[in-house]
């Protein structure tokens, strides 16, 4: 039997027999290597001292588990001034000193529990016929080796949270390869400059709008090129904006008065008609029996056209013993029900003051209440609940202003028209633009600005920070500001084609490796599953 296709080719084994199970196979393996080096000197030895029993773990054989019972030897050191005089034969391939299993079933298992985490790589690797623990494949994952970086160029760093608000790290991003090449254990400006003086090929770095990253980047080499990423960027003159807005929050409510008022007129000028509803209580009286009645009538007509029990109940929406109930009657034959309290003997008085006018069940159970009635309003409530009234008539609504917070309008007026949806309050978000110079005048700012970004025209940034900070009428100025105190970076965010975007994908990624491990896992570990898989 060809036994490479059991054993590792690379070692010097002799494949003796085997035995097997329907859920195993066990291997009896001799080692033929005519050598071995002691540990201690390197000396070569050929001089047997005893042969021992080692139990390996190897990659499944036909659907069994396959376990290697490997007779090793033990030599003496021939070397007379060496310390070891005995040691165990050592193999330079596949095998490891005291490993417990095969390097190529060690490489399977990393590999599972780098994409998949310690309980289900182990749940997988029982599927596959691999008896191993999720402590252990931990162990290999955190025993995995990280390539060496090779001289990136370009990266971009982000922020990730080890537990929001309380506690952050670093991530940084290989941009032309999209990978993921370090973690760092915080986000302070130290530990990323740091990072950049032992890696000097770095020439652009993109980022947020962060001074913390900004400044470590500036300590570490000044001729990096730095790019603000351009999201970040509009997400502060949202910020801006909804400040502004909120200074604004009285012109905002009276315009919402205003164009409500306008609706309620309108409305007014065409009323809807008055429903009349007969006054006959008698109709009241007969709209229990009728119902039954019809459900009664309709069920033994089903019936007669061969209709089942079952399909009646589900064409009438009625309960099956309903339909049982009024399958053996021959006749309709009205519902009496029971009679809890003497409600019934104030009926006639109940309608004959309904009748007169007196519509409210409150006053009308004040007055039964004298007349000699004990028991709960409820009672009388669903007595009178169907009593009809003489004229119902539609009362209008209240008017209602409704009012949209700072953010969302924001949002709103940060868009050009043409892009604004039907869902969208149009009419409302126009005459607010109309009445208000101010707003209108800090809109078209910020609309000139998205129009500078999207045109990549960075050389229009000078003269509109200018024109807001010049201007006593505008109310973004912070944010004019500190675009000129980072005026390098966002002109290149401007400019550049490189952005901070893969970067945010690769911190999705990491909070999805990270929610995997439910946060118990080490710091270390969680470096090892996102650079190592993000490199593959």
């Amino acid at each position: 039997m060809e036994q490479s296709l059991f054993l590792p080719a690379e070692l010097d084994f002799i494949l003796s027999n085997f035995h097997y199970t329907s859920s195993e196979i066990k291997l009896n393996v001799i080692s033929s290597q005519v050598a071995s080096q002691c540990p201690i000197c390197q000396s070569i030895s050929t001089k047997v001292h005893s042969r021992y029993l080692r139990m390996i773990g190897d990659l499944p054989v036909s659907g069994k588990v396959a376990t290697i019972n490997l007779q090793v030897r033990k030599f003496f050191c021939e070397n007379s001034v060496c310390i070891r005089k005995i040691f165990s034969e050592r193999f330079k391939q596949q095998l490891k000193s005291y490993a417990r299993r095969f390097e190529r079933l060690n490489e399977l298992l990393s590999s599972m529990g780098l994409d998949l985490g310690g309980n289900v790589a182990h749940r997988v690797g029982k599927l596959c016929f691999v008896r191993i623990s999720a402590s252990t494949i931990l162990r290999l994952v955190i025993k995995s080796p990280i390539q060496a970086i090779v001289a990136p160029k370009i990266i971009g760093v982000d922020d990730w949270a080890f537990k929001k608000r309380m506690k952050y790290g670093t991530i940084i991003v290989d941009l032309e390869k999209n990978k993921v090449i370090e973690l760092l254990p915080d986000r302070e400006a130290k530990t990323l400059s740091r990072w950049l003086e032992q890696h000097p090929s770095v020439e652009i770095v993109s980022r947020d709008r962060s001074s913390t990253y900004a400044s470590a980047i500036t300590e570490a080499n000044k001729n990096i090129v730095q790019i603000a990423d351009r999201w970040h960027i509009l997400a502060n003159l949202t910020e801006g904006f909804e400040q502004f807005l909120n200074t604004q929050r009285q012109s905002i409510k009276e315009v919402a008065v205003e164009l409500k008022s306008t609706n309620a007129v309108e409305a007014a000028e065409n009323p809807p008609p008055v429903v009349e509803i007969e006054n006959d209580i008698e109709l009241y009286q007969g709209q229990s029996m009728s119902k039954y009645h019809d459900k009664y009538s309709k069920t033994k007509q089903l019936q007669i056209e061969g209709h089942s029990k079952r399909n009646i109940a589900k064409l009438l929406e009625i309960s099956r013993n309903t339909v049982m109930k009024y399958w053996n009657m021959t006749s309709f034959l009205p519902k009496i029900g029971k009679k809890r309290n003497n409600l019934l003997d104030y009926e006639d008085y109940l309608i004959r003051r309904w009748n007169e006018g007196e519509q409210t069940v409150k006053n009308l159970y004040a007055e039964i209440r004298e007349k000699g009635f004990k028991y709960k309003i409820r009672s009388v409530y669903e007595l009178m609940q169907g009593f009809p009234r003489t004229v119902v008539n539609i009362i209008p609504e209240l008017v209602k202003v409704k009012y949209y917070s700072s953010k969302q309008l924001s949002i709103w007026l940060g868009t050009f028209r043409k892009d604004w949806s039907d869902e969208l309050p149009k009419a409302y978000l126009a005459k607010l633009i109309d009445d208000n110079p101010i707003i209108r005048k800090v809109r078209n700012a910020v609309l000139n600005f998205k129009r500078f970004m999207k045109d990549k025209t960075g050389e229009k940034l000078v003269p509109w920070c200018k024109n807001i900070i010049d201007d006593e009428a505008e109310h973004i100025k912070r944010f004019a500001r500190g675009v000129l105190n980072d005026y390098q970076a966002v002109y290149q965010g401007f400019e550049s084609n490189w952005s901070n975007g893969p970067v945010e994908g690769q911190v999705n990624r990491l909070k999805t490796i990270k929610r995997q491990m439910y946060g118990r896992a080490s710091f270390e570990l969680l470096r090892k599953r996102v650079v190592i898989t993000s490199k593959r």
